[in-house]
């Protein structure tokens, strides 16, 4: 046995695995500060090509008319894009980080610049799968929404957890597998770097160039993606982070300036008499006043064409409205403003659209003088009143009922459930029918005149559980078949409250006003289907009924409502009285990125660069509906950058 030992001591040392895995062990077990940054950049930047990829196979049919070559082009072009987002939120963490001085190599350091990144990554991943979401609303990135919710994110946090339960478990379950990792890559034993001047002047030097997107004289943009002239290209180019970053670098520097504003203002008032050269917008609508009531509705989510009378399709989806719009004046082409509710709300209470660059009416537009519907009505002596379905605060609804005149505002808090609901905290966004009976006791005790505004929000995805009489289709809580039995139970409640309002003394003397707030994805075709939404005015006895053909916009709206309450005061707004309009025709926005007209003649799309898309039945008039289009936007921005909207 002593032999046999003796002999194995004595043989000569064979390969094996042993000084292999000492190499390897060598390779993972001490790196520089400058190694671990680069690591975690690049870790990040597999995210970005991640979430891409969700993009395109959540959205197969947004991304169809892309070949396999085309698809690969846009990965390795948004490589550009995801890289310039990262470099940017990197670049400082980064160069404190990589601080060439050996006393920067402490342990403490190194953790204290590791986790900051990490929080950046969390913040730009967390952005990305949000976009992915988003994109399905509107087909295109985020981009100015998520800076100005701020204060909303106990709200979000809410809705997160009520519409994507697996997905905010999955999130959370990613970002602790993220931090695991990124703990394992600082724990590493730091070992100095070689030739730290210069390699932190080279890598400064290559993060500028990434941060640029490239080695060009001009610092890459939203609008470089689009270079190809498809939109679908662009998109999977892109990515959230990128574009909510950049917008936010850039709200106060678009250019908005395409021609004199003596030229622009002639573009959109024509030849009509100006009050006042100073305030060109501001407008008068002489005539004898009428003490009637409005109730004005904004019905969240109504698609143009799933209401029947506006449509000629036979759903029968919305029996209640269809029987309204046979004695209403119906507005069959007319058009929301934007792409959300908040652009819908701020267009009908303001006149105003959203515009790139300026902050919507929940932040910050509030504070320059503008045309206020409730303020308007009030100083005529009417009673107003707000009533929203969803909770008061959400996105600041009832700060911006006060700022535009409403001396009553109520929300979700405040309607009681009248319904044995399935699920009764199903209806995040609230129940339609609770909220527009609560509507009736409110205008009750008003007194006469008065202006009520509700916002209803059933029809908000995700859809809720309803009872059984409403069940036209399977229910689905993010498809069509429970946005069809939303829109059932949503026409059902307006039906309900029309039958107690016709009860109610101040009827008679009342105009109902119904449109949507915007259209949703399952609603498609081309540009102007995305912004198609039913619009009817309801007071037989004061208006005749029928339909107009007339292009309106809800930037009409306060204009109109104005107007058929002989109101002679000043106002100013993009849009005018349906009334008086002739031809007529829609300015809208998408999301405050790009801006489009859609006419008689046809329509265009437009990013304050080029037309994006357009299609008008006379070519020659393309260039006259551009310097229009970008006349209304010039004359918008300046006049509220100057605060001269009124006087």
């Amino acid at each position: 046995m002593a032999t046999v030992v003796a002999s194995i001591r004595d043989r000569p040392a064979l390969p094996c695995r042993r000084p292999n895995r000492v190499v390897v062990l060598n390779l993972f077990s001490a790196h520089s500060r400058f190694q671990k940054g680069l690591y975690f950049f690049l870790v990040t930047m597999l995210l970005f090509s991640i979430t891409r990829v969700a993009l395109l196979l959540k959205y197969p049919a947004a991304f169809a008319s892309l070949d396999g070559g085309s698809v690969a082009m846009a990965f390795a072009n948004g490589l550009r894009f995801d890289g310039a987002v990262v470099a940017r939120i990197y670049l400082i963490p980064l160069l404190l980080l990589w601080l060439p001085l050996r006393w920067f190599d402490r342990r403490w350091w190194v953790m204290l610049w590791g986790w900051v990144l990490y929080l950046g990554t969390l913040g730009m991943v967390g952005l990305l799968v949000g976009d992915v979401l988003y994109f399905e609303h509107v087909q295109r990135h985020v981009s100015y929404e998520l800076l100005l919710l701020q204060n909303d994110m106990g709200f979000l946090l809410a809705f997160a957890l009520k519409a994507h339960p697996v997905l905010l478990l999955l999130s959370l379950l990613g970002a602790a597998a993220l931090g695991w990792l990124w703990w394992r890559i600082l724990r590493l034993e730091i070992r100095p770097a070689r030739l730290a001047g210069l390699s932190y002047l080279g890598l400064f030097l290559l993060l500028a160039v990434v941060a640029r997107g490239g080695v060009s004289g001009k610092v890459i943009e939203i609008i470089d993606a689009y270079g190809s002239g498809d939109s679908a290209y662009g998109h999977l180019s892109l990515n959230g982070a990128f574009t909510t970053v950049v917008f936010a670098l850039n709200m106060e520097a678009v250019n908005h300036n395409f021609m004199p504003q003596a030229k622009a203002v002639a573009e959109v008032r024509g030849d009509e008499a100006l009050i006042d050269a100073e305030y060109p917008m501001l407008r008068r609508y002489d005539g004898e006043e009428k003490r009637r009531n409005v109730v004005f509705v904004l019905l969240e989510s109504w698609n143009f064409d799933y209401v029947d009378s506006f449509s000629g399709n036979t759903l029968g989806l919305t029996p209640h409205f269809d029987a309204l719009a046979k004695e209403g004046l119906r507005f069959s082409r007319f058009y929301a403003a934007g792409q959300r509710s908040i652009e819908g709300i701020q267009a009908t209470l303001t006149g105003i659209p959203a515009l790139k660059g300026m902050p919507r009416i929940d932040g910050g537009m509030g504070i320059s003088n503008i045309s206020r519907l409730g303020v308007l009505v009030r100083d005529r002596g009417y009673r107003t009143l707000f009533v929203q379905s969803s909770e008061r605060d959400s996105f600041k609804i009832q700060g911006i009922a006060a700022a535009t005149g409403f001396e009553e505002f109520y929300g979700m808090e405040d309607i009681p459930l009248l319904v044995d609901y399935p699920d009764p905290a199903g209806a995040i966004f609230g129940w339609d029918h609770d909220t527009l009976q609560f509507l009736k006791e409110k205008i009750d005790g008003l007194g006469e005149p008065f202006l009520a505004y509700a916002f209803t929000g059933t029809t908000h995805e995700p859809y809720p559980q309803l009872p059984e009489q409403f069940m036209v289709d399977e229910h689905d809580a993010d498809g069509e078949g429970g946005y069809k039995n939303a829109l059932r139970y949503a026409d059902w409640s307006l039906g309900q409250f029309m039958e107690q309002a016709k009860k109610a003394p101040w009827f008679e003397n009342t105009l109902f006003i119904f449109t949507a707030d915007h259209v949703n994805r399952f609603q498609q075709g081309e540009f102007s289907k995305r912004f198609h939404i039913p619009m009817l005015i309801y007071g037989p006895g004061m208006l005749p009924g029928g339909e107009s053909a007339v292009i309106g916009s809800q930037l009409d709206i306060l204009p109109t409502i104005l107007d058929l309450l002989g109101n002679d005061g000043e106002f100013a707004a993009l849009g005018e009285s349906l009334l008086r309009k002739r031809q007529g025709e829609a300015f809208v926005t998408t999301g405050g990125q790009q801006i489009g007209l859609i006419t008689a003649q046809g329509f265009l799309r437009h990013d304050l660069n080029r037309i994006l898309e357009s299609r008008v039945d006379d070519s020659e008039q393309l260039p006259v509906l551009e310097r229009r289009l970008l006349a209304k936007d010039q004359l918008s921005y300046e006049l509220l950058q100057s605060n001269r909207w009124v006087r």
